[in-house]
């Protein structure tokens, strides 16, 4: 221990086994030694180690010594036993402070946090606010009512500290995780709703976007395909515009060439034309004449040869007609005389032909007329069995149709009388439903009113006990940091933190300086936004402290400088009222916020002390600005940041400290406290209401409940009832159709009835008389037909005999007509032989005369054909060569023509073919130009060059088309919505999985909870009970015949309940602790003390004069329960009492030697 408080210079206390007493007198710094292993554990409140400040814990200096700017204190702490959590045997615990506030700990020389000095001691009952450490003034804290102190040794006894620490960090947690559920699930809500109309949007834009990129697709697979296929047919035709080109110029100049030529082929050509035609002229006379001549000579030739030939040929003739005549008259005698014979075999066979025709004819008529006969009577008995046949089947007919009718009859008849039977039951049923449906209805529409208004009712109280707990929440998280904030700010006032030294002491001993009336920051108060301006422009004078007068001030002062306090500034008060400045006008900018004299909110006496204080002082918007304007010269300068510029060119910049604003702490203060209070009012209402809600809450739920059980009961009777109206209406309706179709069915069936009766009444006498008339029609065609036979037979008989009677007439007939023919044929022939013979010898006279007369004719004919032929010959060959020489020009001149009209038809083709391919070759690129434009417009692309394309261009211009309209049925599609969804649905995915995390934490939490509340609520209980009975013992030990108790009042739970101390001395009936005396109420604190030792020893206890209040006897009874507890526990007593000295085995003395500066003096009595 070195600079703590009065221990100037380095002191080591070794503290052994067993009771150790730390004497002295006092002031001395016995109890600093108790502060000093209570800081070293960690004590964070000044308070309690009786200093306003944690740097006061540093030795202020003495007489004739300085002040330390640093303390430093070490505990070593043996773990023979193992109750601290680590593996070492010895921890060594280390704790330093500077005067600057810094702090430093260390375990084993090693720097480390407060946090892991706490958690080493948690529930050891060695902290530093543990039960280890005894006071006299903290005896009325353990018995007082409130009970926090007395509850928390309790909970370091049953070890449940660090479980109530995990409890309440795990509540926090738990209380910002379902804030934070509620947060994100509202905003999950309005997500989801968002990414369900972006997912639709999505769908759409999907669809939309695949089209469009299949339509993309196909419209260029299509233009290429156009383009291709326009390029394809483009290729040959530029090569034929280049080989047309090219033709047309060599046409050209060919057709003049022929053309020249063809000119002097003509003149030729007419002039051999004139002289052939001359040549033809005498060759055509010549050949004439020769071919006459030529004629003739032939002709005469021919005919003397034909007069020669039938010359001869009569002389045959005449011989051969002659033997020819003698024949045929022989035969025309024989010829005669056979045909006589036959004419009378001919007479007698054709009168016996006739006589068999006459009486065939006979047979015949009387053949007919029995054959017509038989018809007659067959076609009246066909006539008449038809008849009778159409009579018979309607009769059956009618018959049959009677009687199903009559069936039909009797079974419509049943039907009629169950069907309005049936009808007049379902009537009166229909009408019974109605009256119970009404009625249902009736209930179900005010039990469905009274449902909906207590359904109503349940969500607006489910509602308001939402309201309930969010404002709860909200309210709680407010409380905590006001409480957070009302610590921090009493902490500061407490410890005066921020205030010079000197000012912080006077302030801390108001008992010696009561004429202090506070400092300026306390006088002064002005709005949180111009708090920094105002502190930095004030300066050191906001640490000045106020005395009624100059005198009081001087006073003041003096006691200050004697005791050493440090740095202090004074104001008289009675002066500073008296004291007036005259202001100058603060000069016109717009820079200017305002005269922090102007803005000070004070006592009306203190304002001349402000106008003297600030002023010359004015706030400024722009600090750097205002330095540089002339007209604010001589002024002092601050901004709202607390940036100061001054009169005397020094230039600073505040930083906030670490202990807030000095001006308006008290105001602050009391706004907090005040905020507190009406936020735990506003917080015990709605507890109130929320308690009241959650039981109407309930309430409206069991009869919500039972509401809609009967609700769905009557609405299951409701639907019932109208599915049997519904379906008894349908029957009835049935019902009444089918008795109106088995009316009608039997008035049409009786009619039929009687319509049958009356035709079988008038078809049964036909009937007989048919049958009894078809009998004798049969007996006269059996007659009839032998009639016939019999007849048939005689005239096939008759037929045969005619037949044979005319073939032998004919045969006689047909050889007489040949013998008369032959004979006749041999008279004509004699005759024309006889004619032909003189005609024979008349002819041969005339042609030997003829054929001498064409001898002489030929001789001539001859000699002239041969001068013809010799001048017809010269004459050919001279027009063969004329004409060779002609036709040679004419084919020139004709080759010479076809070409040119070939070459002109070839030019003329040419042309027209140039100009249609360069037509064509023009439409195809502006076709092309048309589709790269309409590719490059629609879809800022051009047309590949070269591209695989499976489909064909039909099939292609088909589904572009189709494409198309699903796109337009598509309809606008929202472009951006695929970043937005992805954006939204990313989003909202983090946020289902931050909710699912939450939910689980919050699961997690409150299972901790739970556990945490059933591990520290076991423990509590049996520490609690094992306490209890300790207590009852030692209480009756120390009071001998008093009766002492623990009990759990208030709250059902042990963790939440307050601890109860009974203790009634013997002969007392108390029914408070505060009715005890001052040593009651030791021994009472001290039995307690003992009993949590008895259950959870500490491996040390630190008592300070806590034997004060005892006399001698309950001193011997302390110091005999010492003895006892100090083979467990290692005591440390300050005390003044001799008879506790009497039982330590060490003793430490605490001496000043000089003032302000304590020694330790060591005593053992081993």
């Amino acid at each position: 221990m070195h600079g703590f408080k009065s221990f100037a210079k380095k002191e080591v206390l070794k503290l052994s086994e067993g009771v150790t007493t730390v004497v002295g007198p006092n002031g001395c710094g016995k109890t600093n030694i108790v502060d000093a292993i209570r800081w070293v554990l960690g004590e964070q409140k000044s308070t309690v180690l009786r200093g306003g400040k944690m740097e006061d814990v540093i030795f202020n200096g003495a007489e004739n010594m300085k002040p330390l700017s640093v303390c430093d204190v070490t505990l070593t702490v043996h773990n023979n036993k193992g109750k601290l959590p680590i593996e070492y045997n010895d921890i060594e615990i280390g704790r330093r402070v500077y005067r600057n506030g810094e702090s430093e700990y260390s375990l084993n020389k090693t720097p480390c946090r407060l946090k892991d000095i706490n958690d080493l001691f948690v529930d050891t009952g060695m902290g530093s606010d543990a039960y280890s450490v005894i006071e006299l003034k903290m005896i009325e804290q353990i018995l007082s009512e409130n009970g926090d102190d007395r509850r928390r040794m309790f909970e370091e006894a049953s070890g449940i500290n660090k479980y109530r620490k995990q409890r309440k960090s795990t509540l926090r947690k738990f209380d910002a995780t379902r804030f934070d559920l509620e947060r994100i699930n509202d905003v999950i809500s309005e997500v989801e709703q968002k990414v369900h109309g972006l997912e639709l949007q999505l769908k759409r834009f999907k669809r939309h976007e695949k089209l469009t990129l299949e339509l993309r697709e196909k419209d260029i697979q299509l233009a290429f395909l156009k383009i291709d296929k326009y390029r394809g047919i483009m290729l040959p035709l530029e090569q034929e515009i280049k080989d047309f080109n090219y033709l047309k110029s060599s046409k050209t100049d060919q057709s003049s060439k022929h053309e020249n030529e063809l000119e002097r082929s003509r003149v030729t050509y007419k002039e051999q034309e004139d002289e052939l035609s001359m040549l033809q002229t005498e060759l055509s006379s010549l050949a004439e004449k020769q071919q006459n001549t030529r004629q003739n000579i032939l002709v005469w030739t021919e005919k003397g040869k034909s007069a020669l030939s039938s010359i001869d040929r009569g002389k045959n003739d005449y011989k051969s007609n002659e033997s020819r005549i003698v024949v045929l008259r022989k035969d025309g005698d024989l010829f005669l005389k056979e045909s006589d014979v036959l004419q009378n075999e001919l007479d007698s066979s054709l009168l016996s032909y006739k006589n068999e025709k006459e009486n065939l004819d006979e047979i015949e008529a009387k053949y007919h007329e029995e054959l017509k006969y038989l018809d007659q009577i067959q076609n009246d008995r066909w006539n008449h069995q038809k008849t009778m046949v159409s009579d018979r089947s309607l009769y059956d007919r009618t018959k049959n149709l009677l009687e199903d009718k009559n069936k039909k009859f009797e079974i419509l008849s049943d039907k009629y009388l169950l069907q309005k039977n049936q009808s007049s039951e379902i009537k009166e049923l229909i009408s019974s439903l109605e009256k119970k449906h009404s009625s249902a209805d009736k209930t179900f529409s005010k039990n469905k009113l009274d449902y909906d208004a207590l359904y109503s009712k349940l969500q607006n109280q489910i509602t308001s006990q939402q309201d309930y707990i969010k404002k709860y929440n909200s309210l709680s998280v407010k409380i905590e940091s006001l409480k957070d904030q009302q610590d921090f700010y009493n902490e500061l006032i407490d410890s005066n933190e921020g205030f010079p030294q000197g000012t912080q002491y006077v302030l801390e001993n108001p008992q010696i300086f009561n004429d202090v009336l506070g400092t300026v920051a306390d006088v002064f108060q002005v709005k949180e936004k111009y708090r920094d301006a105002l502190e930095n422009g004030l300066g050191e004078l906001s640490h000045c402290l106020i005395s009624k007068d100059k005198k009081t001030g001087l006073e003041t002062l003096e006691k200050a400088i004697k005791a050493n306090a440090g740095d202090l500034s004074i104001i008289p008060f009675k002066e500073a009222i008296d004291y007036k400045v005259k202001l100058s006008p603060a000069p016109k900018s717009s820079n200017i916020l305002a005269r922090a004299s102007e803005i000070i909110q004070t006592d009306k006496k203190l304002i001349p002390l402000a106008d003297y204080i600030l002023g010359d002082l004015l706030i400024v918007q722009d600090l750097k600005k205002a330095a540089n304007d002339k007209n604010l010269e001589g002024w002092r300068l601050v901004d709202l940041n607390g940036s100061y510029s001054g009169k005397d060119l020094i230039i600073k910049s505040r930083q906030v400290s670490e202990h807030g604003n000095l001006i308006g702490r008290k105001s602050k203060l009391d706004i907090i406290s005040n905020k507190l209070k009406e936020i735990k009012t506003k917080q015990e209402k709605i507890v109130k209401a929320q308690s009241l809600i959650d039981i109407d809450i309930e309430l409206s739920k069991e009869l919500l409940d039972e509401k809609e059980s009967y609700i769905k009961k009557i609405e299951k009777d409701l639907n019932e009832l109208e599915s049997s109206l519904m379906k008894n209406h349908l029957n009835q309706t049935q019902c009444l159709e089918n008795i109106g179709i088995i009316k009608k069915d039997l008035a049409d069936t009786e009619k039929i009835i009687n319509d049958s009766k009356i035709s079988i009444k008038k078809l049964e006498p036909n009937i007989h008389k048919s049958e009894k008339l078809l009998s004798t029609f049969q007996g006269k065609i059996n007659k009839a037909n032998q009639s016939v036979l019999e007849v048939g037979k005689i005239r096939d008989s008759q037929l045969l005999a005619l037949q044979d009677a005319r073939v032998a007439m004919v045969n006689i007939e047909s050889k007489k007509d040949n013998l008369l023919f032959k004979s006749n044929s041999a008279n004509e022939q004699i005759e024309a032989i006889k004619k032909s013979q003189a005609n024979i010898i008349g002819e041969e006279k005339t042609l030997n005369d003829l054929k001498k007369d064409f001898d002489k004719k030929i001789i001539n004919g001859e000699k002239e054909l041969e001068k013809i032929n010799a001048e017809l010959q010269k004459q050919r060959s001279l027009i063969d060569l004329k004409q060779s020489v002609f036709r040679d020009t004419y084919e020139i001149i004709d080759q010479i023509q076809t070409k040119i009209k070939l070459e002109q038809k070839d030019r003329e083709s040419i042309l027209e073919n140039l100009k249609s391919s360069e037509m064509k070759l023009n439409d195809l690129k502006q076709k092309i130009e048309i589709v790269n434009e309409r590719i490059k417009e629609r879809y800022n692309a051009s047309v590949p060059v070269a591209l695989i394309v499976d489909d064909s261009e039909y099939d292609l211009a088909y589904k572009v088309e189709k494409i198309q309209k699903s796109l337009e049925n598509i309809g606008p599609v929202n472009m951006a919505v695929q970043d937005e969804y992805n954006e939204d649905n990313e989003r909202l995915n983090h946020l289902k999985k931050q909710r699912d995390d939450l939910v689980d934490s919050e699961e997690n939490l409150r299972e901790t909870i739970q556990k945490i509340d059933r591990i520290a609520r076991k423990k509590f209980q049996e520490t609690f009970k094992h306490i209890s009975k300790n207590y009852e013992k030692l209480f009756n030990l120390f009071f001998e015949g008093g009766y002492g108790n623990l009990r759990l009042v208030g709250d059902p739970d042990p963790l939440e309940a307050d601890i109860m101390i009974d203790a009634q001395p013997p002969g007392k009936r108390n029914t408070s602790l505060r009715l005890l005396s001052s040593g009651e109420k030791a021994l009472t604190a001290i039995s307690l003390l003992f009993a949590i030792y008895q259950v959870k020893p500490s491996p040390y206890c630190i008592l300070d004069e806590v034997d004060a209040p005892l006399d001698d006897v309950n001193i011997h009874k302390f110091t005999k329960v010492l003895k006892q507890f100090s083979d467990e526990t290692q005591f440390i007593i300050v005390t003044h009492n001799k008879l506790t000295m009497e039982i330590a085995n060490h003793m430490y003395g605490v001496t000043q030697e000089k003032k302000g500066v304590s020694k330790l003096v060591s005593v053992s009595f081993d």
